[in-house]
């Protein structure tokens, strides 16, 4: 068997075909990356009730297949190497090593790029912020007028992805009395009264002028009876959920 290959030009094949598609899928997986991080801007949700689901499953099957066509290159060059195999031609005289480097040159790109925008935070595209950023703003703004700060809740946290889902698609109006309800946030926590507030913005800061801004916004953002609450944001968009028990 080893003379066969000594004697033909498989390993090479091997080699240069997996190296071709290990450039591709590693494009691919940074391509993806990219897409949904929006540009690494942003910590992604790649859960059910995400938006950045639908990448899971292409990103995580470009990541292995990547693998795969890695180790089978590395191996086959290196059996070549060891038994002396024939040389193949590729095509256009782009041969594995040639292609390794492109393939590193693009990883190590993207990680200067990477690297440069937390260095820099050189752009800030979709979500800037995270929900405790939004609620700590909240709690910024309540302390500067002297009202109480509202503690963070784990039962109007619950499952509270589904009320931003509903403001990020549009359906803000829809089914807030239904969460509470499903959610259990009165019969199971004990909450007599809650609030929502939720926004489209680039920053807490700014969602905190807009609430202020708005005699409604600002009734229950500065409620002083609310005690608890908790927020979520991501992408831009943000809810906050305050009550009383």
């Amino acid at each position: 068997m080893f003379q066969k290959l000594r004697t033909s030009t498989l390993l090479s094949k091997i080699g240069v075909i997996s190296s071709y598609l290990w450039f591709v899928t590693t494009v691919t997986f940074i391509t993806i990356i990219f897409l949904s991080t929006k540009g690494f801007t942003i910590d992604p949700c790649y859960g059910e009730e995400c938006s950045e689901h639908s990448y899971l499953l292409p990103m995580l099957s470009s990541l292995f297949a990547g693998l795969f066509f890695f180790g089978l290159a590395v191996s086959a060059g290196f059996l070549r190497l060891i038994l002396k195999a024939e040389k193949w031609k590729p095509p256009l005289g782009i041969g594995s090593w040639k292609v390794g480097f492109a393939t590193f040159l693009v990883i190590f790109i993207s990680g200067i790029y990477v690297f440069a925008l937390f260095r820099g935070n050189a752009v800030r595209w979709g979500r800037g912020y995270d929900g405790e950023d939004l609620f700590n703003a909240v709690n910024e703004h309540r302390r500067s007028l002297g009202i109480q700060e509202v503690k963070l809740s784990e039962g109007l946290g619950d499952n509270l992805v589904s009320r931003w889902r509903a403001v990020k698609e549009g359906r803000q109006h829809e089914g807030f009395e239904d969460w509470i309800k499903q959610e259990g946030i009165q019969t199971e926590y004990g909450y007599k009264e809650v609030a929502e507030l939720y926004i489209r913005a680039s920053t807490p800061a700014e969602a905190i002028a807009f609430w202020s801004g708005s005699p409604g916004h600002k009734i229950q953002l500065e409620n002083p009876r609310w005690t608890d609450g908790c927020a979520y944001a991501n992408e831009g968009y943000g809810v906050v959920i305050m009550g009383l028990k």
